[in-house]
């Protein structure tokens, strides 16, 4: 009986390992397993940095893992189902080979392979240092101008990063123009941690990073900045006037006794410019009339320009009109035949005008007899004048027909007691003027 049970047992554990195998190539038919290469790199995460110190540098920064798992879990997997870490974990200054460890979510994915299987990372002690500013000024002051001390918001400077970087910064540079500037200079300036040769060092980070610095600009006794007035003689032509004079440079640096220069009003005057009828632009190279003991700084030389313009005013003329386009045997005449024109430009063309430079004329051409309102123009005006309105700006031309005949008119004779009838004239047409 024994040996009967055990024969049953048998055949039903055969029974469920073959069902077992069944299941598992059905299973492994529609849910197989696939071994190849996740499609994007992992960012490697620097994880357990020790107390003091940075990473300086990383040879790698992604990885790239070949996984081993069935289809569902492929199709599931993204980005956040894996974290890629280098434990830094007990580790010192230096540099390390630091294996990167790949945590999945799920667990029926596995990692058969990762590239590169370790990162190199240099840790370094972080460290800071105190450093006095000294700002420079790169350029000089304008001629007769003395700078003083430059003076920053902050005169302290902290400099952190790497010990090996920081080690390298011997001073704080802070560069500053001054661009001509003749009174107190402000600037914002980005200030530049600088080595032995006057390189820039990197990798580190400066608190604050950027200052004002304040830089006093005066005046030398013995100098003095006075703006310069052309003085001019004569009086342009008839119907002009100087519309603006333009003074190159228009201030100067003069030297000389400061008591001669108290005298000084703040300005000088050129030596007379003639402009006596200038109808043009005059231009001028001029020498400056000086005190006595008072020299200009500059020898570059002033240079004076004078704009003469002619004077803008208006003109109305009466004109009579003319007709273009007239076709021989007709005659045609306007109502009103004159019109008023009015004209702006320079005075000198409006008060040379003459008859003849302005006509007005109303083109006919093609036209048939009849009435018509037609609106008169002036084709050409002398250069410089424009035609502001034609009053008034529509006018009646009637144009007649002098070759066809007007038809005669016959009158039926009338009984008279006379035997013979009374014969009348035909009248003829009369041409208009």
């Amino acid at each position: 009986m024994l040996r009967n049970l055990f024969s049953q047992f048998s055949t039903i554990v055969m029974a469920l390992l073959f069902a077992m195998i069944v299941w598992g190539i059905a299973t492994g038919e529609q849910n197989p397993i696939i071994d190849r290469y996740y499609t994007d790199p992992l960012p490697i995460e620097i994880v357990n940095r020790p107390e003091g110190t940075m990473v300086y540098k990383q040879t790698f920064q992604t990885v790239k893992v070949k996984l081993r798992a069935p289809q569902t879990s492929w199709d599931q997997l993204q980005p956040a189902s894996f974290r890629a870490i280098a434990d830094l974990n007990g580790l010192g200054s230096g540099m390390h080979q630091v294996n990167v460890q790949i945590q999945l979510t799920d667990p029926r994915v596995t990692v058969t392979s990762i590239d590169p299987p370790n990162v190199g990372v240099q840790l370094e002690r972080v460290v800071s240092r105190e450093f006095d500013l000294h700002p420079e000024v790169l350029d000089a002051p304008p001629i007769g101008y003395a700078i003083r001390t430059p003076v920053a918001t902050q005169s302290k400077i902290k400099v952190s990063g790497p010990a090996t970087q920081v080690d390298q910064v011997v001073e704080i540079s802070a560069d500053v123009y001054l661009r001509g500037a003749k009174s107190a200079v402000e600037r914002e300036v980005t200030l530049q941690p600088r080595d032995a040769q006057n390189n820039v060092v990197q990798n580190v980070t400066l608190a604050p990073a950027t200052v004002v610095i304040t830089i006093p600009v005066e005046q030398r006794v013995g100098y003095k900045d006075v703006s310069i007035r052309a003085q001019l003689k004569g009086s342009v032509a008839a119907g002009y006037w100087i519309s603006n004079i333009l003074v190159a440079p228009s201030t100067v640096t003069i030297a000389g006794n400061p008591d001669a220069l108290n005298k000084i009003p703040g300005f000088i005057e050129t030596l007379p410019i003639d402009v006596t009828s200038a109808t043009t632009e005059v231009t001028k190279r001029v020498t400056l009339n000086l005190p006595e003991g008072v020299t200009i700084l500059s020898d570059s030389g002033v240079t004076v320009q004078v704009s003469v313009t002619p004077i803008m005013g208006g003109q109305t003329v009466r004109r009579s009109v003319t007709f273009q386009g007239l076709r021989r045997g007709m005659n045609v005449a306007s109502s009103p035949d004159t019109v008023e024109v009015i004209l702006s430009g320079p005075m000198p063309s409006l008060t040379s005008l003459g008859r003849d430079d302005v006509q007005v004329v109303i083109d006919i051409t093609g036209s048939a007899p009849g009435v018509y309102q037609l609106k008169p123009r002036v084709p050409v005006v002398p250069d410089g004048l424009k035609v502001q309105s034609i009053v008034p700006d529509t006018v009646q031309v009637t144009i007649i027909d002098t070759v066809t005949p007007t038809p005669t008119v016959i009158i039926t004779p009338t009984l008279v007691p006379s035997p013979t009838p009374t014969r009348f004239a035909t009248p003829t047409p009369t041409p208009l003027k």
